[in-house]
């Protein structure tokens, strides 16, 4: 049995693959292979997560690497270097990999599991999918002429999925996760409608957003598990600043 959920890691993250292998060939059925193969991937995964639908861990760990397979395909529709495509897909299936074995690792080799490996890699997982999902819909919102608060209503219902699924894998008390996710998803929300009136691409707006999702995600996290200490602000608070800086320095200004 363990071989082969074993071997379901290898073909979720080979569908993953062959789902950016269609969309960057231009296949005209590629959206059908992202239903068909996200379904195949999804029955997999459920098996080797013991189909504990009841229990809130089999969600959050069915669901994010769909939503980061999912947010990925988003931003890829707006891209037209071929050279950033590939490096997406690249990102994003070893992304979902690295997810898949640690998960592997966790439910049926625990003795081998290192410790937090699911909560480090979860996170980096949510920040490159905010990244994805923030692209695109700036993107939607340039080329499609939506009103602001289409993409920015989206916008807070994924800081604040998100936000819990990362509080949740950091073992945060659910009432304290539900009160800062909240107030997280209004606060980055409203930064969101900020960065898309500044005359700058779509990409930059993204990423200057990332960083701020960063920032709070590690600010917060530090100071409901007691660990936020003068340092651990100063860390932040500089990395935040130093990235942004470098983001609209160099970004083009139009």
């Amino acid at each position: 049995m363990i071989l082969l959920h074993r071997i379901s890691v290898f073909i979720i993250t080979a569908l993953a693959a062959g789902i950016f292998f269609a969309f960057i060939n231009g296949s005209p059925i590629a959206f059908a292979y992202l239903f068909g193969l996200g379904l195949v991937g999804g029955i997999l995964l459920a098996r080797m997560l013991g189909w504990e639908y009841k229990s809130t861990a089999f969600w959050i760990f069915l669901l994010t690497p769909f939503f980061v397979l999912s947010t990925a395909v988003f931003f890829f529709l707006f891209l037209e270097d071929p050279t950033i495509k590939w490096m997406l897909g690249i990102f994003t299936v070893f992304g979902i990999g690295v997810y898949l074995e640690n998960l592997f690792t966790f439910y049926h080799l625990p003795g081998s599991y290192q410790a937090y490996a699911l909560e480090y890699v979860s996170l980096t997982l949510y920040i490159a999918s905010v990244f994805f999902f923030t692209s695109g819909a700036y993107g939607a919102q340039l080329f499609m002429s939506l009103p602001i608060w289409v993409p920015a209503l989206a916008v807070f219902w994924v800081m604040l999925a998100t936000s819990l699924s990362v509080f949740w894998v950091s073992k945060v008390h659910a009432d304290t996760s539900i009160k800062y996710a909240l107030s997280g998803a209004v606060c980055l929300t409203e930064m969101y409608m900020v960065l898309a009136w500044l005359p700058t691409s779509f990409i930059t707006n993204a990423a200057a957003f990332t960083v701020l999702y960063y920032v709070f995600l590690g600010l917060t996290r530090a100071h409901v598990l007691d660990k936020l200490t003068k340092p651990v602000l100063q860390r932040y608070a500089g990395i935040g600043f130093i990235f942004l800086v470098l983001l609209f320095v160099t970004t083009d200004w139009t």
